[in-house]
This record gives C-alpha cells, structure tokens and sequence, in this order.
C-alpha cells in the first residue's frame, strides 16, 4: 500500500466510497477487510486518508464473498488465499478441512433440528392432552424404538428423577446426544398396591447411532395400554388403579412392566398442574 503526502491523481483508481457502490459492501466492510489483511487500499492519502483502490484490488471482492458463502470465516481466507508456495497442496488441505468442519456443522445442525421438533412435537401434544382432558384409556400399538438408559434406585422423588444430574452427567462421558421425552421405565411390578419397582430406568431417545458403551433397551412392537396423567404427578397412582381395573373389564392381561413417558415436566415448567404423562403398560387380549 502506498502511502504519499500528496495525493496521487485517482483517476486510475476508486475511490473506497466508489468501490462500496460497485461491490455492494460498506465502507465499514471494506475497512474491516483491511485490517485483516485482506483487502489493502493501492493508495492512502496522507492529508485526508482517503483510500484509493485499483480495478485489480477491488476484484479481489467477489472472491472473498465466494469464500464467505463457502463458510469460510474472514480471518481464514487470508490462510486460505496466502498459497504461493506449493499452492495446489496447500488449496487441497484448506479445503479438506473446511469440508470437515462443515459436515460436523452439518451434523450438528440435523441433530438440533430433530431435538427442537420432537420438544416441539411434545408441546402440542401435551397441550391437545391438557386442554381436552384426554384421561380416556386406549389400546396403542407402538413401533419398536430403541433408547439409551441408566438404571437407579427411585425413591418417589420424580424432579430428581426426570431432570436427573447423574444421567445428564453420564450421556455427556460417553458423548451421547439425546433427544425427546425421558421416559422411566418400571419392571418387577407384581404388586398391584405399589403399581412401580424401586429400581428405575432412566430412558431417552438417543440422536444417531449409539456408540460406546452405553447400554440401550428396546421397547415397542406390541400392543400398550395407554392413559395419559394430567396434573400432579403425587396422584398418578390414581391412573394405574383405572387402567389395571379395566383391563380386567375388558380381558387385557398386563405385563409386570410399565413405563411413564413425561410429556410435560419439570424440564418445561414447574407448575405442576401442567405437567402431561403417558403411563404405558405392556398388554394382551387374553380369551373370556
């Protein structure tokens, strides 16, 4: 960058208010382009530091905006344009890396927009469930599905079992993404008075593949019964009692298992009147 006393005849070059006009950038941009390094001004007048660009140095502009729409960040295309030496091994190895880092991003992304529409998906329903008192017991069929899990002793206290640190800790060390509703699974329930085991499995749906060795459990192709909880969970043994009470009614024989998938909880608001629980129960028509 020259930079006289005097300054030179422009008209050979462009002024930066001209070049802002042209490339459709601020002068603000064209600014921080310069103290990047990335776009030098040809001339600087000393009197009035007015910046002076020549048609070579001002075409330089469309190719830092291609680089930018590439995903490259500014302080990067300076690495990736300064490639005199050994310059198509140098091109291959940026790239290369850009196109890694944009595939983590990528992941990244399809991770988050599966996690935001299944909370979202969970929203609606809760809603729908709350707002239409939808307390009825149903027969479902459910698909297979396979979630990622901890087992832990449940004392009856469902805020440590739902937002549950440990859990949360453990799903980071074995840097497994989850998303959906946790559901705490229940298996030895013989007894009909206490409707739940004291041991619990606390379930998610995992994002992708599962890696590690986390340990997961696959639930669904077979028939449930279905009821949703509305309210405070203190009274969700009120649901059980129904649905155990109709399946005997309507000849359904119940597995010792069940499985409260948490709709609406405390990882979306504390008010406990809103919260929303599935309570499903593994069953069968059995003959009269």
């Amino acid at each position: 960058m020259e930079k006289t006393n005097e300054c030179l005849d422009a008209g050979q070059m462009y002024s930066i208010g001209e070049v802002a006009k042209m490339c459709n950038v601020s002068r603000k941009t064209l600014r921080y382009y310069e103290q990047l390094g990335l776009l030098k001004p040809d001339h600087v007048c000393f009197e009035n530091g007015y910046r002076y660009y020549t048609e070579q140095t001002m075409n330089s502009i469309p190719v830092i905006k291609y680089y930018k729409q590439m995903g490259f960040k500014l302080q990067e295309m300076k690495l990736a344009q300064n490639t005199d030496n050994y310059f198509y091994q140098e091109q291959e190895n940026i790239f290369l890396t850009k196109l890694e880092e944009l595939k983590q991003e990528e992941r990244r992304i399809r991770n988050s927009y599966g996690a935001i529409a299944e909370w979202l998906g969970m929203i609606r329903e809760g809603n729908i469930a709350a707002s239409n008192q939808l307390q009825e017991i149903n027969v479902k069929y459910f698909d297979e599905e396979t979630y990622v899990y901890m087992e832990q002793e449940f004392k009856r206290n469902y805020m440590d079992a739902v937002i549950n640190i440990p859990w949360v800790n453990y799903l980071e060390s074995q840097q497994c993404e989850i998303m959906g509703p946790v559901i705490l699974g229940f298996e030895g329930c013989e007894d009909e008075a206490e409707y739940r085991s004291s041991r619990v499995k606390i379930m998610q749906k995992p994002v992708g593949r599962v890696e590690g060795n986390i340990p997961t459990k696959t639930i669904g192709g077979q028939f449930f019964l279905s009821c949703y909880h509305i309210g405070d969970l203190e009274t969700i043994d009120k649901q059980y009692s129904k649905m155990r009470a109709w399946a005997k009614e309507h000849h359904y024989q119940c597995d010792n298992e069940v499985y409260e998938r948490h709709v609406v909880d405390y990882w979306s608001t504390m008010n406990v009147d809103s919260f929303v629980v599935e309570l499903l129960i593994p069953a069968k028509k059995i003959k009269n």
